[in-house]
Order: structure tokens, then sequence, then C-alpha cells
């Protein structure tokens, strides 16, 4: 408990935040009716809300690692991968959300929700103090290669 009370406040938001999405995934993210009877499915149903699922687990097994300090295998830059899977997250909550007929309550609160762990992916890339990668501008020349290193000059034999 004291570990989940010494976290920053982006930590929070992204482990709240994702905690809270995953249980939304379970509740009626599209609802319809015909005559007496009403159907609903969650966000299981469908390429993007698998997907979503999917990539809310990873984010929950990512967070808690990192929680626990457990040492990921690479050389994986932590903030930029909190950042990542804060963006995937809220693009395929819209995705499921928008391309999906018959909307129900939870689709929106699973976009919201979806922006609460964005925001809080964001504050921990800032902490990491990592930045993201250059991206070189199409018809941008290559930057020049470093010159060679030069060896220093021998002392001349004094004989």
């Amino acid at each position: 408990m004291d570990k989940l009370m010494g976290l920053s406040k982006g930590n929070k938001l992204f482990l709240g935040g994702g905690v809270l999405l995953f249980i939304d995934t379970f509740l009626p993210w599209q609802t319809w009716s015909a005559g007496p009877f009403s159907f609903s499915l969650n966000a299981w149903h469908g390429f993007w809300g698998v997907v979503l699922c999917l990539l809310v687990i990873v984010m929950l097994a990512w967070a808690v690692a990192g929680i626990l300090g457990v040492a990921v295998p690479g050389n994986l830059p932590a903030g930029l991968v909190t950042l990542a899977l804060g963006g995937l997250i809220f693009l395929f909550a819209l995705l499921k959300t928008l391309t999906e007929s018959y909307r129900g309550w939870a689709s929106w609160v699973g976009i919201i929700l979806g922006a609460i762990l964005a925001v809080g992916a964001w504050f921990v890339f800032q902490d990491s103090g990592e930045s993201l990668p250059k991206v070189a501008k199409a018809g941008a020349p290559a930057p020049p290669a470093p010159a060679p290193p030069v060896e220093p000059e021998k002392p001349a034999d004094p004989a």
C-alpha cells in the first residue's frame, strides 16, 4: 500500500485509469432494442475492441511491473513505452466507439478513461526525463558523418 501512495500523479492517473478502463470493457459498449427485447455487447466484441482490451492488459502488466521494480528485458525506454501505450489505448477507445453503431454509455466512459490514462502516460513520460525520437524531414539532407579520429603525432627519435 505504501508503494501505491508513493506513486507520482502521472503513475496514479495511468494505473487508476487503466484499472477503471479494464472494468469498463465488460460493461455495455453497444446497446440496441428490438421491441420488448434489449441487447448489448461489451468492448471485447469486434476488432477494435479486442485490440483495445489487449492493450489495456499489456498496459496494466507494464504499470504493475514498474511499480514492483521488475526489470523488463532489453533496453526499453520506460517513459516512451508508457507514452505509446497511453496514446494507443486512447486511439483504440476512440476507434471502437466512433466506428461502431448503437453506442452505449460505457463506450463514452471508455473514451474519457482512455484520455485520463493518456494524460497520466504523458506525465510519466515527462517525469522520466526522456525525449521523443527525432524524425528526419522528408527530402532533408542526412547529417554529415563524423570525422575519423586523428592519431596524435609520435615524438621524433632523438638518436
